[in-house]
């Protein structure tokens, strides 16, 4: 199993009409984009695709529309995390009905749960995916919750859950999960620190960035398993000096200004409380906008 998913996922952006609906046609747009170049597989419903700004029907109808996009094509993983373990064991039925070949989740955030309420959740969203695998997503710089290298043993240990979705930037503990859980799906979270994870021990990548530039981190991959790191490193130095930018004026709303400006999905919008990219980074998003799709091009 761990073989047979490891690669690179990107994790989708959910384009939004002008009057803030799940605009499905942007959807199949940015899915084919996607494809196209090269990632193994797209991860649905993550942070970068807004879905705790979701109502859980909207959740259920993107997971269910990019099924039937990907459905022959390609792979599709898809987070489950909420707030609440009734509405992630929904989510999780319905990645069961679709054919998804893994479910993922965050813990359950605001709260503070006790570690023992976050491992019946997780088992609970286990029981509920009907054979499903699970992925861990550790995100604690979002979620607030800090897994030690114990609590993770812990979760591994849950039947049917299989990886952990490492969004951090310790490399010591990506290393150890890699070394003390040789059976575990390792995969990166943090695009920027992508060459750093795979030489630490991941067998792939899920990330934000990939939405616009998987080709990139396709070229990156081969290149670190060839045995050419300074080639490598100079591809993720190119792919950090966009996402300098990104962490400056905003990651989720300025990767939709750019897939806007390629032509790839139909509005820039993220759902509110967040904001439009600031005018001050238009001219600079436009230009790293054509850039990008040219670069596209040569590629296909």
């Amino acid at each position: 199993m761990m073989k047979n998913l490891s690669g690179l996922y990107a994790a989708l952006a959910t384009p939004y009409t002008e009057d803030d609906a799940i605009d499905a046609n942007g959807l199949k747009s940015l899915v084919n984009f996607i494809l196209s170049h090269g990632v193994d597989g797209i991860y649905v419903g993550g942070s970068t695709g807004e879905s705790l700004l979701q109502t859980p029907e909207e959740r259920e109808e993107v997971l269910r529309l990019v099924a039937g996009e990907c459905r022959g094509k390609a792979p599709v993983i898809g987070h489950v995390g909420a707030l609440g373990t009734k509405e992630s064991k929904r989510l999780a039925r319905v990645c069961a009905e679709e054919g998804y070949v893994a479910v993922s989740a965050i813990p359950p955030v605001y709260y503070p749960h006790s570690k023992k309420g976050i491992f019946t959740y997780y088992s609970e969203i286990v029981g509920a995916a009907c054979g499903v695998p699970l992925i861990v997503y550790n995100i604690p710089a979002m979620s607030g919750v800090k897994f030690t290298l114990k609590d993770l043993g812990e979760l591994l240990s849950i039947r049917n859950v299989i990886g952990v979705k490492q969004t951090v930037v310790d490399m010591y503990q990506m290393e150890r999960i890699h070394r003390l859980f040789p059976d575990t799906l390792l995969l990166n979270g943090y695009d920027e620190c992508f060459l750093a994870g795979i030489a630490s021990g991941a067998q792939g990548a899920i990330g934000s960035t990939f939405n616009m530039m998987g080709w990139r981190y396709k070229k990156l991959w081969a290149l670190f398993k060839e045995g050419r790191n300074e080639e490598a490193l100079q591809v993720q130095s190119r792919c950090n000096a966009i996402i300098d930018v990104l962490v400056e004026a905003g990651v989720f709303p300025g990767i939709k200004f750019i897939l806007h400006r390629m032509g790839i999905i139909g509005s820039p919008y993220c759902r509110a409380p967040f904001t439009a990219v600031d005018p001050i980074y238009h001219d600079t998003f436009a230009a790293l906008a054509d850039g990008l799709i040219e670069e596209s091009r040569q590629v296909s």
